[in-house]
């Protein structure tokens, strides 16, 4: 059921984004308001907290929404991000560990087996008063082959998506 949760989501992604790395859309996050899903519901005590930074996330939404700290976070439309454990989130960056998948690894395998790695989220950039983490950069690899790093590297060069600018 994950494998195939998560090929779609490739494939949506894939299909959908046509190449695009700046994106936006409505702050409509997956089962926002039918009580189903509410992991992704914050209030402004924890906004507060955490630091307003936000990822623009792309799980169960193909026009994204404004996250932080996602357990399961569609980095881009080559790169997704899963079991995340967020050990710092704030103004200048954040820090985490969990899986990493996607497009560039399909042919290994690794939506039955990602790889584990260590994340850094930095470069926040203004969207209409917000601000997003524009890069990552992997850690530590884990036992990723020097090839999928450099395919890693290849489908997206650390960039994550943001939200377009509105006038």
């Amino acid at each position: 059921m994950r494998r195939a949760l998560l090929m779609g989501a490739a494939l949506a992604l894939a299909l959908s984004a046509c190449g695009q790395q700046n994106t936006g859309g409505e702050e409509n996050a997956p089962g926002e308001g039918d009580g189903e899903d509410d992991r992704y519901e914050r209030d402004d005590d924890d906004r507060t907290a955490e630091g307003d930074v936000q990822v623009l996330n792309f799980h169960g939404d193909e026009n994204g929404f404004p996250d932080q700290r996602p357990e399961d976070y569609v980095a881009t439309e080559f790169t997704t991000f899963s079991d995340m454990e967020w050990d710092e989130w704030h103004e200048d960056g954040a820090r985490g560990e969990g899986e990493v998948l996607g497009t560039w690894c399909m042919d290994q395998g690794c939506q039955d087996d990602p790889y584990d790695v260590d994340v850094e989220l930095a470069d926040p950039v203004d969207v209409d008063g917000t601000p997003y983490f524009s890069t990552y950069t992997i850690t530590d690899y884990g036992d990723m082959p020097e090839e999928q790093r450099q395919a890693l590297d290849d489908a997206d060069g650390g960039r994550l998506a943001v939200p377009s600018q509105t006038d």
